[in-house]
């Protein structure tokens, strides 16, 4: 999509934005957080490999064979470069530490060390029928069958991939209807059991155990339920995903204790009511989050925006759809949609008008020009609304002091100036409802703007009912030092799995440049954005009670607090302070152009209770994908559905599941026939 707006938008030369490759650049460097004996957080340091293709490229999607391919292609690298296996980071720096990256490679049990006659003749069959296909690991796999004997862990991960590989590559040169016959996916999982065994001579703790204790189960998952047993993924939601694995051979005290687990859980924020004590994904959009990063990433399988997603992403959106013709109206906010007679139409949709405008129109201009050097320039979208614009902005902006709250919030301080009601017929044909599930789901006996639709329709109102919302928390740190000055010094991170609640880590120092004026005095030299899930009861509080947004903002900067007090020195050693009570956070690593003393040096940095229901995550726990509408689905002629709770075929709360749901609708409200990468993916339909 992005890719696309940049194509089209029409934007000046001293854009300093031209291309999509400006914004986005690859981040491959993701170290996963671990405990050592003791309790004593550390980091693994994972790297990612540089991959191929474009992204981008028409359909990414792999086939079952490919996807399977990619699986067993991990763990191989983890025994091909055993010798390598890289240390963890401990107090800022890489060691290495006997039992967890240092270990001899695992042997095979004695008596499994020949493959089994059956497999290696299906083996020398598969090769046979396939010479005239172009196998690209033919060779390879002849050799493997002439010589079966499988040694080490090693060895039998080669085979593993070996097959598979030729298994894929068989299935796409040959007939469209090809496909690996049941044998040879049993044959594969022999193989994966075989590693199995060797990986449990292990130390219980060593990084690659751990690795493995979530990969192996996980492979052997995909290839019986969809490989074997042609499953699709919304049948296996009504699994947990880790009962899942457990079902395929998961070693269930070893998945509680697995990084590499709780980091599919972090990075998707699936915990049950933003509770991270209570992991919860439906198994199947876990299988496919999980076989989407490791098979269908195109050269990096994480990218790092150059500057503040409303720089990159939403201005040039915003502006593209301005010179397309779409007309936007700012500060109204939804308080009802009423339905016709019969009750099969949205008839009305009630706005509440929030403020006027100074100049007496209603055309409010959101963003600012940021000049740059070399009279380059950016388009910013501020943080909040461009007060000279409105109208009555001293008395809006003094209401909402009261309470900490936004035009935006849920408990606003300020109230509306007017109403609005848009008519079918005269303002609107269709309507598409876009807005967060948390803005319409009901959280007490207050109605919600969406009380009639869930009053007409059971199956709209057991969405809105089953499906859970996940509120979050977020701080962004600008710090004086650098990286390496603050005793940081394997690279720039994009860290999971670390401490709770704050337990996702990125360091966003490539936006510095476009926040602070080269060579400013006392600028800062690292930025941090930090976050993770929250288990709060304030997200189901009343509109009426204005107290929730202070509340919030105050418990969420303690937490933040104590978490830097208790785990930075962890990871930034450097800025630690030693007093009476042990070593603490030094607080004046902290960007602080007031200069404050101590925590105060907090109220200069951005930090967020994210509980306004909008802002909230919809869930993906186990047995809630039933409840989700597809985008045409809503259960009213002219309303199509749009966001990351609708049932787009990837349904778990991502960018891409959203943009998927935009053009679902935009399909359906066009009739336009329009390809959509993946809605099909592990779902039986070829995507």
């Amino acid at each position: 999509m992005l890719q696309d707006v940049f194509d089209v938008w029409k934007r000046s030369p001293d854009n300093t934005f031209q291309s999509w490759r400006d914004v986005l650049k690859p981040q491959r460097f993701t170290p996963i957080g671990m405990v050592l004996d003791g309790g004593k957080p550390a980091y693994w340091p994972l790297t990612w490999p540089v991959l191929g293709g474009e992204p981008g490229s028409a359909n990414v999607m792999p086939t079952l064979p490919q996807a399977i391919a990619s699986l067993v292609g991990v763990v191989r690298d983890v025994f091909e470069n055993w010798d390598e296996l890289s240390g963890l980071i401990v107090d800022g720096k890489l060691v290495h530490i006997d039992g967890r990256t240092v270990a001899p490679m695992p042997v095979l049990p004695a008596d499994q060390q020949v493959l089994p006659a059956p497999l290696a003749t299906r083996f020398a069959d598969a090769i046979r029928g396939w010479k005239d296909r172009e196998v690209r690991h033919l060779a390879q796999a002849e050799a493997l069958v002439k010589g079966a004997a499988v040694t080490t862990a090693k060895d039998a991960a080669i085979a593993a991939h070996r097959l598979i590989r030729a298994l894929a590559d068989g299935a796409q040169n040959g007939p469209d209807s090809a496909a690996p016959p049941v044998e040879h996916f049993h044959d594969l999982m022999t193989l994966l059991r075989l590693i199995e065994a060797a990986a449990a001579t292990l130390p219980s703790n060593h990084v690659a155990r751990d690795l493995l204790a979530f990969v192996l189960p996980f492979t052997v998952g995909i290839i019986a339920d969809f490989g074997i047993e042609k499953r699709t993924a919304d049948s296996l939601d009504e699994l947990e995903f880790t009962d899942w694995l457990i079902r395929h051979g998961g070693d269930a005290a070893a998945l509680k204790q697995s990084c590499s687990l709780r980091t599919c859980y972090d990075t998707f924020m699936q915990y049950k009511d933003g509770d991270y004590r209570q992991p919860n994904w439906g198994a199947g959009v876990a299988a496919q989050s999980c076989v989407r990063m490791f098979a269908t990433c195109r050269e990096s399988v994480m990218w790092n925006m150059e500057a503040g997603m409303g720089e990159v992403i939403i201005a040039p959106i915003y502006q593209t759809l301005l010179q397309n013709g779409v007309k936007v109206k700012f500060f109204r906010r939804v308080e009802d949609i009423g339905l016709s007679e019969d009750r099969a139409l949205v008839e009305t949709v009630r706005l509440a008008r929030q403020v006027e405008l100074a100049d007496g129109g209603d055309d409010y201009q959101p963003l600012i020009t940021v000049p740059l050097e070399d009279r380059k320039f950016l388009l910013a979208w501020p943080l909040e609304p461009l007060w000279d614009q409105i109208k009555d902005a001293d008395k809006v902006q003094a209401a909402l002091a009261t309470n900490n709250s936004s035009l935006e919030s849920h408990w606003c301080a300020w109230e509306p100036v007017g109403t609005e009601t848009l008519q079918r017929g005269r303002d609107f044909d269709v309507a598409v409802l876009g807005i967060s599930m948390g803005g319409f789901k009901a959280m007490n006996d207050q109605p919600t703007l969406a009380a009639e639709l869930q009053a007409a329709s059971p199956a709209f109102n057991a969405m809105t009912s089953n499906i859970g919302i996940i509120p979050t928390l977020s701080m962004q740190l600008w710090c004086g030092p650098d990286l390496q000055g603050l005793g940081w010094e394997p690279g720039q991170p994009a860290a999971v799995a670390g401490p709770e609640p704050w337990s996702i880590w990125a360091e966003m120092g490539q936006t510095l440049p476009y926040e602070f004026r080269p060579g400013e005095t006392g600028a800062p030299k690292s930025v941090h954005y930090i976050c993770g899930v929250w288990q709060t009861g304030l997200v189901a509080r009343p509109t009426t009670d204005l107290a929730v947004p202070k509340e919030a903002l105050d418990t969420v900067t303690n937490s933040a607090a104590e978490w830097l007090d208790a785990y930075m020195g962890n990871f930034w050693p450097k800025a630690t302070i030693s007093g009476q009570g042990g070593v603490g956070f030094n607080w004046n690593v902290l960007y602080d152009p007031w200069n404050g003393s101590g925590r105060e040096r907090l109220s200069h940095q951005i930090i967020r209770a994210n509980v306004d229901p909008t802002e909230t995550l919809p869930g993906s726990a186990a047995g809630s994908t039933k409840f989700r509408l597809r985008t045409d689905a809503s259960g009213f002629y002219n309303l199509f559905l749009a966001g990351c709770w609708v049932r787009t075929g990837f349904n778990t709360s991502c960018i891409e599941a959203t943009v998927m749901s935009g053009m679902q609708a935009a399909r359906a409200i066009s009739g336009t026939p329009l390809f959509i990468s993946g809605e099909n993916f592990l779902n039986g339909a070829p995507s």
